[in-house]
């Protein structure tokens, strides 16, 4: 069945529903939420996916809120913590930021993706090694993280199989 597209956007209040007290035409606002923030001139959105954009935050900016929500989410799951080891499995959008959110709280990042533009982009936003899982090398677990394994793993990738945790958890030392 047709459906919208997109789950992230941001832009101008035209008018708010009855009862919305947070919010007022005119406002700047990034929103979330798939069926909601839909890549649309126009777009009803439930309050509670709304949050405003603050001044000097463009709004093409502001529309990657969600995402990068998305990705920083990962991270307070995993909470990692200052030189731990961190993999990112799969390198699209999400990864990327994800790459750079561990970067920031200064973990090692190594990313993998089947797509060799994308980990090279990971390369570029600060991960230290990447490749493709299946062009692993038997030693890299010895040559990447001497030999224990990495302390987290996030799953970023969109798969039809298992593969992409299954590969995760390979990557992971004991109880990481």
């Amino acid at each position: 069945a047709p459906q919208p597209l997109g789950y992230s956007c941001a832009g101008v209040v035209e008018a708010v529903g009855e009862g919305v007290v947070g919010f007022a035409p005119g406002d700047r606002v990034a929103c979330a939420g798939a069926g909601y923030a839909n890549h649309a001139e126009w777009n009803a959105v439930p309050e509670n996916l709304v949050a405003r954009v603050p001044d000097g935050v463009s709004l093409r900016d502001a529309a990657y809120a969600t995402v990068g929500a998305i990705a920083l989410q990962g991270l307070r799951l995993a909470r990692p913590t200052l030189g731990e080891i961190a993999a990112v499995v799969g390198l699209g959008l999400i990864g990327q930021l994800a790459v750079q959110c561990l970067r920031a709280n200064g973990c090692r990042v190594l990313g993998l993706d089947p797509n060799p533009e994308r980990a090279k982009q990971a390369l570029a936003v600060g991960a230290e090694w990447s490749a493709a899982p299946a062009s692993l090398a038997a030693d890299w677990r010895l040559r990447a993280t001497a030999g224990h394994g990495v302390d987290l793993a996030l799953v970023t990738a969109s798969s039809d199989s298992s593969e992409p945790l299954v590969t995760a958890a390979n990557l992971c030392r004991r109880r990481g």
